[in-house]
């Protein structure tokens, strides 16, 4: 077994742990603790990075950028990407859209991880260069070269739904394509891609926490994701596809 595939099996045994005890929970942690403009913060949210925080730290080497604690450890060639619930208001509505994620980056790029779907029971795993699977079956992207005939996963980030040329760019997207999807999750979205469910994935002022490990999983299942942005632990601007999707201008 490759060292990434390794890192990646130890993901996901840590997003499991994390995510049972998400399921078991729910009555206690399925509540609201701050809610700034639309962003909602949750009990369970902090409960699931205390589980799995210490456990990262613990068992291997690098430093974790996590979304409720930012940078624990050294942010070193090698890091960990954490969200501990990614789709907190899915959590609190009982949308089955949701998972814990982590990701390994290496020099800014994801290269493997894990994303739990405790609602779904679909455990995602994959390194690049090793491949990916759900519950044991190997995945691959789709091969839908034409944005006309495919599905488009996106988000609107509540940062930028202000930004009127971000609008007018997202809207240009939305026409292009034959269908579009918002599910409230990025990661589960990009996981989508992953499994050729949808073709393309596209979304602005977003979170590396929030896309990594599914950008790892797209990349290993085939396709390509590219992360841009002036740091990692600040908003960014994500493309992911199959490969061959060719994107409107």
């Amino acid at each position: 077994m490759s060292e990434l595939r390794a890192l990646a099996q130890l993901a996901a045994e840590i997003a499991q742990m994390a995510g049972k005890q998400l399921r078991a929970q729910r009555a206690q942690w399925a509540t609201q603790e701050k809610v700034e403009g639309r962003e909602v913060k949750i009990r369970a949210d902090a409960a699931a990075e205390a589980l799995i925080l210490p456990e990262l730290l613990a068992r291997t080497p690098y430093g974790v950028l996590s979304e409720e604690t930012g940078w624990s450890g050294e942010a070193g060639t090698r890091f960990w990407a954490l969200d501990p619930l990614d789709g907190s208001v899915n959590y609190l509505l009982g949308y089955p859209h949701l998972g814990v994620s982590i990701a390994l980056i290496e020099h800014g790029q994801p290269v493997c991880g894990a994303f739990y779907n405790f609602e779904l029971e679909e455990m995602f795993i994959g390194a690049v260069g090793a491949g990916a699977e759900m519950n044991g079956r190997a995945l691959r992207v789709s091969s839908i070269a034409l944005a006309s005939e495919g599905l488009l996963a996106t988000g609107i980030p509540a940062r930028a739904l202000t930004n009127q040329a971000f609008a007018a760019q997202m809207m240009g997207r939305i026409a292009a394509f034959r269908k579009v999807r918002m599910i409230g999750s990025a990661a589960a979205a990009l996981c989508n891609v992953a499994a050729g469910r949808a073709d393309g994935y596209w979304e602005r002022s977003i979170m590396l926490w929030d896309v990594a490990a599914g950008c790892a999983l797209v990349r290993a299942a085939g396709g390509r994701a590219r992360i841009e942005g002036n740091a990692l632990d600040q908003p960014l601007n994500v493309t992911a596809d199959n490969g061959v999707l060719a994107w409107p201008p």
